[in-house]
């Protein structure tokens, strides 16, 4: 949860009133996901009904982020009717202004309705504008043949335009993560080409280089790591 001191959540909420459309973005997005002060105690409530007026109100004056976070919201179905037509809007009135993240968005919204062709159009549109997350989604859909044609080296390639994100500027750790994940999938199963497994030992262990990624460390669970490959290797040489 969001720390957040409380004279700043005043000030917020004062200038929100008063029509300023950036603090009430933030009164908006502090109801959507709650915040606590430095003690630890909690703030601000999650409340989704205070988050869509503040929103409202801030997409009505043309914040893009607020554009964005109302659509996201009535998109989610989490807690809140689903409105997907409103949120396409406000998602297309923030792309105008050039949120990247909301073509991205506006890409996941069509892949939850059914329409992956339209999904991989905002998702390419997206990246174009800066978004490299969404490479993860065009290489899924390339790979699968989801919304685009089945295409190996396309799906590579976009995964490969990620995992050049290291150290995570301007793309999620765990987006970087997966494209290694994804890389060394397709080595494995000989998708395109096959890869050593050395080299696919390499893909999976950055991508669970943290130990969080399960699919990863269920797959190095079949392969091995190489750090406990290279010690049975040392104990069964000093056997002999």
């Amino acid at each position: 949860m969001d720390v957040l001191k409380k004279e700043k959540w005043k000030e917020y909420k004062a200038r929100a009133k008063s029509g300023d459309a950036e603090a009430q973005w933030h009164v908006g997005y502090y109801y959507h996901n709650g915040a606590e002060d430095d003690a630890g105690k909690k703030l601000v409530k999650p409340d989704l009904q205070q988050a869509h007026k503040w929103y409202e109100r801030a997409a009505e004056q043309g914040y893009a982020a607020a554009q964005n976070a109302l659509a996201s919201l009535l998109a989610d179905g989490e807690d809140f009717p689903v409105d997907f037509p409103t949120a396409i809007r406000w998602y297309k009135k923030a792309i105008a202004q050039g949120e990247a993240s909301a073509a991205y968005n506006l890409g996941i919204t069509y892949r939850d309705m059914g329409k992956p062709a339209l999904a991989y159009r905002w998702y390419a549109r997206a990246a174009e504008m800066g978004e490299k997350d969404a490479y993860l989604q065009m290489g899924l859909c390339s790979l699968f043949g989801f919304g685009a044609k089945q295409d190996f080296k396309e799906a590579r390639t976009c995964f490969a335009r990620v995992a050049k994100g290291t150290p995570y500027k301007d793309v999620t750790q765990r987006t970087v993560e997966d494209a290694h994940y994804w890389m060394a999938v397709m080595g494995l199963a000989g998708m395109g080409k096959r890869e050593s497994v050395s080299r696919v030992r390499k893909l999976f262990e950055i991508a669970d280089e943290d130990g969080d990624h399960e699919q990863a460390n269920d797959l190095l669970g079949v392969i091995g790591r190489a750090e406990r490959i290279k010690r049975a290797r040392k104990s069964l040489h000093k056997v002999k």
